[in-house]
């Protein structure tokens, strides 16, 4: 899998200007998603999101920092190495707090296969303008269907 950023090849709103912040956050945000690292969780909680943020993902909801650092822990059992890419950014509000994403998610396994497919996530930050970026809220939406099949060859 390659080293690219997130959004290196991500298509932007044209009615709205989205802060080089949040594109920086968004690189940062899935470079720590996409690493197995001991301190992901950790890491998640203390510089992603706000302690009350609510993190949706296929495998869960979890509310609140403590919550957050454990999200991380069954998201490598099968899953041997990932990349998410962002392709297109929607914003819902003018200041680009409130944003939609399509965007492609590739994995490759721990029994070797590999597959990739399409996701969506919304994303709502608490404080566009401050120095320090965070989420309130987080939820992605993806077809977890090919990856079970997958799963369950030989």
């Amino acid at each position: 899998m390659t080293t690219d950023f997130a959004t290196s090849d991500t298509e932007w709103p044209s009615s709205t200007t989205v802060p080089s912040t949040v594109k920086k956050f968004l690189d940062d945000f899935f470079v720590v998603m996409d690493n197995n690292t001991p301190d992901a969780g950790a890491k998640l909680a203390a510089d992603f999101f706000t302690p009350t943020a609510t993190f949706i993902l296929s495998g869960g909801t979890y509310v609140g920092s403590e919550e957050i650092k454990v999200s991380r822990i069954a998201a490598w059992k099968v899953v041997s190495e990932r990349q998410h890419k962002i392709l297109k950014v929607y914003t819902c509000t003018e200041d680009a707090s409130d944003l939609l994403n399509i965007g492609l998610a590739k994995m490759g396994l721990v029994n070797g296969k590999h597959l990739e497919g399409n996701f969506l996530s919304r994303i709502i930050f608490e404080d566009i303008k401050s120095s320090n970026l965070k989420m309130k809220h987080f939820q992605v939406w993806g077809d977890s269907g090919p990856l079970m099949k997958l799963l369950q060859e030989e």
